[in-house]
């Protein structure tokens, strides 16, 4: 629920928000719509403070919906896809579902296959968030907080978490911006886990088939049958996973399996990798450009932080019906999620993900949208 009154006035700023239902627990929630000058929209709910819709231009000004979301609550609440969520407290897999910190072992809640995936079974994306919106002279948008208290997935220490959603008054751009404090030594790892077609969120797989990603990153955490690094970082160079020159997600996938794109245990195969960028650790800088050649969508990516994990949906299998009343295929979308390398509490030589008392904890990802020119 907004903590700041939506009248007349704050309408004018480009903020909207609607009711958007009542969970099964019975916590109300709304719906935000952020619109600046230029005429791009940004979509959230508080549940999961979930991203809904990014409408952006094409090549011929047309605004289309690019991200991939679900038509109600009761939808979000069901799936498992975790459709433009805030996943947390550690996002991806931790490796035997357990850590050690400072000589202090933490065990966590493990699945089916003994690992800990996404904060499962109590995650942050099937939490109602408490929100603020604001307005300020270069952005509207809305900070979402979440109290997280000691114990909380086995975790040790109360955090207390911000997330906030900022779209740019002058430029077809939103960012993710990232807060967090902790009580006691423990760690996190926050990311956004929303899927992109940038010819349209209905496109399919046909629309990612003229997509062409570069992407600013020289290794990759190698990973065992369970899809938990090793702690090896491989080079890039000679893999499918070298899109430091660009290339095709799609083209890749049509090609003769190798790894490391072999799924392992028969599973399906497909990017679900994470990918270390060349930048400095901590810098803010951008990562990846990603086009769609067909509709003249580019995005650009910037962030803080040292990784992503790069997934082609490969679980999706048609059967989840979206926002726009079509089913969501395999491979007909991406992930693009920066994040934390995984499991790197039980790997000291991957970038630390330790957060301690009296730290704060500061990361921000930008999505930046704009177009090419018109064919001739």
């Amino acid at each position: 629920m907004s903590l700041l009154a939506v009248g007349t006035a704050a309408a004018a700023t480009g903020i909207r928000v609607q009711p958007y239902g009542v969970t099964a627990k019975g916590e109300p929630v709304e719906r935000v719509v952020l619109e600046n000058a230029r005429g791009m929209r940004l979509v959230y709910i508080d549940y999961g403070a979930t991203l809904v819709a990014a409408d952006v231009a094409d090549r011929h000004g047309k605004r289309r919906n690019v991200v991939l979301s679900l038509p109600d609550l009761a939808a979000f609440e069901k799936t498992r896809g975790r459709y433009g969520a805030i996943i947390g407290r550690y996002a991806g897999r931790i490796g035997n579902a357990g850590y050690t910190l400072d000589g202090k072992r933490v065990s966590l809640h493990a699945n089916s296959r003994g690992v800990f995936i996404h904060g499962d079974p109590d995650p942050y994306d099937k939490r109602v968030w408490r929100r603020q919106d604001f307005a300020d002279r270069a952005s509207i948008g809305s900070i979402y907080r979440l109290h997280s208290p000691d114990g909380d997935q086995n975790f040790p220490g109360a955090m207390d978490i911000s997330v906030t959603y900022r779209l740019l008054r002058d430029s077809d751009e939103f960012r993710i911006e990232y807060r967090a404090v902790s009580s006691a030594p423990t760690v996190l790892n926050l990311t956004n886990h929303v899927y992109f077609n940038l010819g349209g969120a209905a496109a399919g797989v046909e629309g990612m088939q003229t997509h062409r990603f570069q992407i600013d990153a020289d290794r990759y955490a190698e990973t065992d049958a369970l899809r938990v690094p090793t702690g090896v970082l491989r080079g890039v160079a000679g893999t499918p996973l070298d899109f430091r020159a660009g290339g095709s997600v799609s083209a890749r996938l049509r090609a003769p399996q190798d790894t490391p794109l072999q799924a392992p245990n028969g599973g399906l195969a497909g990017y679900d990798h994470s990918l270390l960028f060349s930048k400095k650790d901590g810098a803010y800088a951008r990562v990846a450009t990603i086009a769609d050649t067909a509709s003249g969508t580019r995005m650009e990516v910037w962030t803080s932080e040292p990784s992503v994990q790069l997934y082609s949906v490969n679980g999706f299998d048609g059967k989840e019906v979206g926002s726009e009343g079509v089913g969501y295929q395999r491979y007909g979308a991406f992930a693009f999620e920066t994040q934390h390398l995984p499991d790197s509490p039980n790997h000291p030589e991957f970038p630390s993900t330790a957060l301690y008392p009296g730290q704060r904890f500061e990361s921000t990802t930008s999505f930046r949208f704009s177009a090419t020119a018109p064919r001739r």
